[in-house]
């Protein structure tokens, strides 16, 4: 059977349509519900980057207190290294100035006249040396000052103090000076 509607199209009964919504009214809660799942991707991503880093952290941290032992031992070793160096700078630095020093002690005995007695010798530092000595006279104290002078091994020299004293009931004259060491090229070793 075959059914056929002849009514007019005015007055036919309305097929129900499924309504759809309006796609402007979607549109907000889309935009937001993208927002929101960025946010949780962006959170997700974070949390696992700490997590990672933290735990990169305790393998450090790990790593740092079983080698502690040895960053100690080689801290203690380049502190022995560093001493040792120390040292064999100073004994680099005597070796060097010995046939100086012995030089310049050669000099001041060649610079000293008769009946004049040198009792101290010593470096007091930056190449200075003090000289002190007793004698008879303020002429002999003149002459071994004006001796050193001459040398080219001593400049600036200096008569510090020159006194009356007496040793052993014997009237002498005790004087210090101060004289500065001119460095020459290495002297060669005495050879006797």
């Amino acid at each position: 059977m075959i059914r056929i509607n002849l009514l007019p199209r005015d007055e036919m009964p309305a097929v129900s349509k499924l309504a759809l919504p309006n796609v402007g009214a979607l549109a907000p809660l889309a935009l937001i519900f993208v927002a929101v799942i960025g946010i949780a991707g962006a959170h997700y991503h974070q949390s696992q980057q700490i997590t990672a880093l933290q735990d990169t952290i305790a393998e450090e941290e790990a790593e740092t207190r079983r080698l502690a032992p040895e960053i100690a031992k080689i801290k203690r070793l380049n502190q022995q290294r560093k001493d040792l160096n120390d040292r064999l700078d100073v004994i680099t630095r005597l070796d060097g100035d010995r046939y100086f020093r012995v030089h310049l002690m050669d000099e001041l005995n060649r610079s000293m006249p008769s009946h004049l007695w040198l009792t101290r010798f010593e470096d007091i530092g930056a190449d200075k040396y003090a000289v002190e000595g007793v004698t008879f006279s303020n002429f002999l104290v003149s002459d071994f000052l004006q001796n050193v002078t001459n040398s080219p091994y001593f400049s600036a020299v200096d008569l510090l103090v020159a006194e009356k004293g007496e040793i052993e009931d014997v009237k002498v004259i005790k004087f210090k000076a101060q004289a500065k060491a001119v460095r020459k090229s290495a002297p060669a070793p005495f050879e006797g």
